[in-house]
């Protein structure tokens, strides 16, 4: 891969901060700059379920401002992702909308698993991803992530609406807090983590790691509390914590502010967020844990320029990709039949591949493909009636883990169309996709639709096809030695979003694969 500049924007609850770096491959880059911008978009929001004008004018100044730094650092690409204020407001798609209009940045909003795995790759590449397990601890302004990574894999992922500011609004109402502030905070805690403690039972890591600002505060303050210097951060030891918590907890918020190696904002919400860190690290038995430097706008550019490489490679078979194992999961849950959803599929991914020269289709939209080719009947465990569209439905609200929140919509839409009307503008779903999305939605349903025609009876009877192009026409053969008459036939009534989509006529031909390899030997 070529070196690249990136810039990555995370948009978080308590700042909004930029990273630029300079990178030949995804294990290796170099960071050219950083900078932050101290505005609390969790505040109230966390609370409110809503982003006030006010904060959405802040956030798009800010990332105008992180635009002009990325591109005096001649940054190739700009990625903005934004984590739980924005996730959790019900006007999200209002304040994407805005900082897109007056910065020409598209945000990219992070389901909750999605965010988890992004900081739990940039924490397993900085510790060393190969032959090793570590459980990551994240704790944000408006929530918390957890993840098991193993050889630089996610093993399990967990996110819980627990942050240092969401907690700070809703429970501690005195300065200095409580006994009954602190209870209460301590209290919503053990629920949050009921879940994930259970189903992290047996489990086994080599190394504790903790990452952001709130943990790497942490370290600081037990650094020079106990030493009092201001040198390099040591590992955060259980006992420690509790002593130092006990301490924040007699502090009023001035006196919090005075300690020199924290900020007065950050003063503000420590308490809070060091009792997530305490709490979490006894439930899970952790006597020490290690602070990390990267978090998620390091995993954001790390994923980012693995997907660039990928782009760069010939393609491999998309139904054998880890990233579409929680696709797999979906399917199973809702009983589909995963030897046609397999073969759909397959047949799919080859039709992409014989058109993506011609076509330049984008190495990506080969795996929403394989996504959407693989659910795109799970619809049925609702109703045989409508049953696409109930597959947009149950894709758009289940957990995929690897893909963004856009990307999930877009593999919904792409199943939903698999079958029947082709889009309108009555179509809510589509029509509030951005205009490369809807592309991609029609180009890949398309292919889809002749897929899915290519195994109309459930028996896998085509075995390859061939594309070959002659001017506009594009002949489509099926080779097989049964009777593919059904599938002709299938393809035939579903051909129109093919054509339309890749301006064409569509001609379908069979050959059996004896007179195929005789032509191709022939060539």
């Amino acid at each position: 891969m070529k070196t690249r500049r990136i810039a990555a924007i995370d948009i978080g609850s308590n700042s909004l901060k930029l990273a630029v770096v300079e990178a030949a491959a995804s294990d290796s880059f170099t960071i050219i700059t950083q900078d932050r911008e101290r505005l609390r978009l969790g505040q109230e929001t966390l609370r409110k379920r809503f982003l006030s004008d006010e904060a959405i004018r802040l956030s798009a100044d800010a990332i105008g401002r992180f635009r002009s730094i990325a591109e005096t650092r001649e940054a190739d690409f700009i990625v903005a992702v934004a984590t739980a204020s924005v996730r959790q407001a019900q006007n999200a798609s209002d304040f994407v909308e805005r900082v897109e209009e007056e910065t020409g940045i598209h945000v990219e909003v992070l389901p909750s698993m999605e965010e988890a795995r992004l900081i739990g790759i940039a924490s397993a590449q900085y510790f060393g991803k190969e032959d090793s397990s570590l459980l990551n601890i994240d704790i944000g302004g408006g929530s918390t992530e957890l993840s098991l990574m193993k050889n630089g894999k996610p093993e399990k992922l967990f996110s819980m609406k627990l942050g240092a500011v969401g907690l700070t609004e809703m429970f501690i109402h005195s300065d200095p807090p409580t006994k009954a502030d602190l209870d209460r905070v301590r209290e919503e805690i053990h629920f949050a983590l009921s879940q994930p403690s259970r189903k992290m039972r047996g489990e086994e890591w080599n190394i504790s790691t903790g990452t952001s600002g709130t943990i790497l505060n942490t370290a600081a303050l037990l650094n020079y509390m106990s030493a009092n210097s201001l040198e390099k951060v040591p590992p955060i030891e259980y006992q420690k914590l509790r002593k130092l918590n006990k301490k924040l907890a007699g502090l009023s918020q001035k006196e919090r502010a005075d300690i020199p190696v924290i900020s007065a904002r950050r003063a503000e919400v420590i308490v809070a967020g060091a009792q997530i860190l305490e709490l979490v690290m006894k439930k899970l038995g952790m006597d020490v844990l290690r602070t990390c430097p990267y978090a998620l706008r390091e995993g954001v550019i790390i994923d980012y320029l693995d997907k660039l490489e990928i782009e760069e490679l010939r393609p491999v078979p998309d139904v054998s990709d880890l990233k579409l194992r929680d696709v797999f999961a979906i399917g199973r849950r809702f009983g589909y039949e995963e030897k046609h959803a397999i073969q759909v599929a397959s047949m799919a991914e080859k039709i992409f591949d014989e058109l993506s020269s011609e076509f330049d289709l984008e190495r990506y939209k080969r795996t929403l493909l394989a996504a959407g080719a693989l659910l795109h009947d799970v619809g049925y465990h609702i109703s045989h009636e409508a049953h696409h569209k109930h597959s947009l439905y149950l894709i758009k609200h289940s957990e995929m883990t690897g893909f963004t929140e856009s990307e999930k919509t877009v593999i919904s839409n792409i199943a939903r169309y698999h079958r029947k009307a082709l889009p309108k503008a009555s179509h809510i779903d589509y029509t509030s996709l951005s205009n490369k999305n809807r592309r991609t939605v029609d180009e890949m349903s398309a292919i889809l639709r002749i897929a899915d025609g290519l195994d109309r009876g459930y028996e896998s009877k085509v075995k390859d096809i061939k594309i070959r192009r002659r001017g506009k026409d594009i002949e489509l053969v099926l080779i097989s030695h049964r009777s593919v008459k059904a599938e002709i036939n299938a393809i035939n009534m579903k051909k129109e979003a093919f054509e339309k989509a890749f301006e064409c006529n569509l001609i379908v031909l069979k050959e059996k694969p004896d007179e195929y390899r005789k032509k191709k030997s022939n060539v």
